[in-house]
């Protein structure tokens, strides 16, 4: 496997001038790329390292007591056993009344259809497939 100049570059400003904290899988070949091209690649190691030199000068900065307060009174709260529950009891109610719903219109459905057809489904079918060859002999005005 080979390393390209390129990569070697992009591998030192992303991890800095010391090879060794680069990737392992990457170490032994930036090594022999590094040994290869010596004077090319010590000055991109150079500069790779004067830039740690640079961050490592700057203080470390930790969020002050005031800056965490703020953050954790602004945290969402987790909702109580009553929320949940009235949460949970609203969504039962709502799907209760659909199905009642549902069961109410079958059966006036059903009444409607009981009335006109004795013979149950299949005389709908049969009244269906009558009106839609009515409709389709119909001549269609335009």
């Amino acid at each position: 496997m080979t390393m390209t100049v390129e990569r070697f570059a992009d591998l030192a400003e992303i991890y800095g001038g010391d090879v060794a904290r680069w990737p392992e899988a990457e170490r032994e070949i930036a090594r022999a790329l590094l040994a290869a091209e010596p004077v090319r690649l010590e000055a991109v190691l150079a500069d790779a390292a004067r830039l740690d030199r640079l961050l490592d000068l700057a203080p470390a900065q930790s969020a002050d007591a005031a800056l965490l307060g703020r953050l954790i009174a602004a945290a969402p709260r987790p909702a109580s056993a009553m929320q949940r529950w009235l949460t949970g009891a609203g969504a039962a109610l709502g799907l209760g009344v659909a199905a009642l719903a549902g069961v109410a219109v079958g059966v006036a459905i059903g009444q409607a259809d009981h009335g006109r057809a004795p013979q149950g489904q299949s005389v709908i079918a049969t009244d269906f497939t009558t009106d839609l060859s009515e409709a389709l002999e119909e001549p269609a005005a335009l």
